[in-house]
């Protein structure tokens, strides 16, 4: 046992040592810059010593160490500025005057540490910027890449649906016309054969059908507790992403009824969706107001919404706007809403759709609460 937690214990060592190589092999371009700027900057000051003497002895040091900062961050500051005192010191003693005391040289080190504290948090900034700016697009990609899914489900389920009828009925006058030639003796034998394969056949169709129906519409959901609130902040921010107008965001959401079980992604694509829609539609609205929220709904639900102050509702799609290929858009393909409807039930939730109390559109989802 001991011998495995010490084992455990230099993997845990080696795997650090591996990551800190890693992110200084990284790093050590921009610090090798940053140095090298700011230390030529202040190594300038050697130069101009036959001028200068001993008067301004640091001139060159702070901007040295600014620049060191802006560049490479903490560290690289602090050697431009060590670099800096250093130089200072040799043109004070080069040009006869006292060098700085102690009292001195720690007030220039404290300005030297601020600089190079203001240079490390605006190097963290850049790199928090970079990671949340990565973690966007590792969302948008995974989100496209669900909706591109759900849609082909969607559309091969209702093709499916569509195409099962016929085939039901090729199968049944088929068998009727078997029976018909089995009663009339004199009519050949051949077309009694070929019917029956017709039948066969029709009915052979009828079942892979009704296996690719049953494949797409049993998508596989990984429902756990998650925070209502916090999947649409992040669904807003990728359905926001390049949106033309500026849009005036509300956040109405009952912290005691904020957790509920779902499939983080599916779910995500569902609010995408109808945030984007409610951004389109207010393209052209005088006021652009979107309003998420979340609340108790039914013993054991969570209510949530999406409301926009656009167009509203068009009256002849009101009753069938969650089904497939109904769309109020120009260039829409009606499969958005029925995918967002296929989603919510399969979380054992509902959605609807109506007129919103300020004008537009108010579209509201139903979850299970997570205990």
């Amino acid at each position: 046992m001991v011998t495995g937690l010490g084992a455990r214990g230099v993997g845990s060592v080696k795997r650090w040592v591996a990551s800190a190589w890693v992110e200084w092999a990284r790093q050590a371009p921009s610090a090798a810059l940053a140095v090298g700027l700011g230390g030529l900057i202040v190594l300038a000051r050697v130069a101009l010593q036959g001028a200068l003497g001993p008067a301004s002895p640091f001139i060159l040091t702070l901007p040295g160490a600014m620049i060191a900062a802006f560049v490479g961050g903490f560290w690289p500051a602090i050697v431009v500025s060590v670099l800096g005192l250093l130089v200072g010191q040799w043109a004070l003693q080069t040009g006869g005057a006292p060098p700085l005391g102690p009292l001195g040289a720690a007030i220039f080190t404290a300005i030297g540490v601020i600089i190079a504290v203001a240079g490390g948090m605006r190097k963290r900034g850049l790199k928090q910027a970079a990671a949340d700016a990565e973690r966007l697009d590792d969302m948008q990609r995974r989100l496209a890449g669900v909706a591109r899914l759900n849609a082909m489900g969607e559309i091969a389920a209702t093709l499916a649906h569509e195409l099962n009828q016929p085939l039901t009925a090729i199968a049944s006058y088929a068998g009727a016309a078997q029976r018909l030639v089995e009663r009339d003796t004199g009519q050949s034998a051949n077309l009694g054969d070929l019917l029956e394969k017709v039948t066969g056949q029709a009915a052979r169709a009828n079942e892979i059908i009704a296996r690719i129906r049953g494949y797409v519409t049993k998508a596989e959901l990984s429902p756990a507790p998650q925070s209502l609130s916090e999947m649409f902040d992040e669904a807003l921010a990728v359905a926001a992403a390049g949106a033309g107008r500026k849009v005036v965001v509300r956040r109405e959401f009952d912290t005691a009824a904020d957790r509920v079980l779902a499939d983080r992604v599916q779910l995500q694509q569902v609010m995408v969706n109808l945030i984007r829609n409610a951004v389109e539609a207010m393209a052209e609205a005088p006021r652009a107001e979107l309003t998420l929220g979340g609340r108790a709904g039914p013993a054991g639900f969570v209510e949530a919404w999406v409301s926009d102050t656009g167009p509203g509702l068009p009256p002849e799609l009101a009753e069938r706007l969650f089904e497939p290929f109904v769309s109020g858009k120009a260039d829409g393909m009606g499969i958005g809403l029925s995918v967002c409807r296929s989603i919510v039930e399969a979380h054992g939730g509902g959605i609807r759709a109506e007129p919103a109390p300020g004008g537009g559109a108010a579209f509201r989802f139903t979850l299970r609460r997570a205990p």
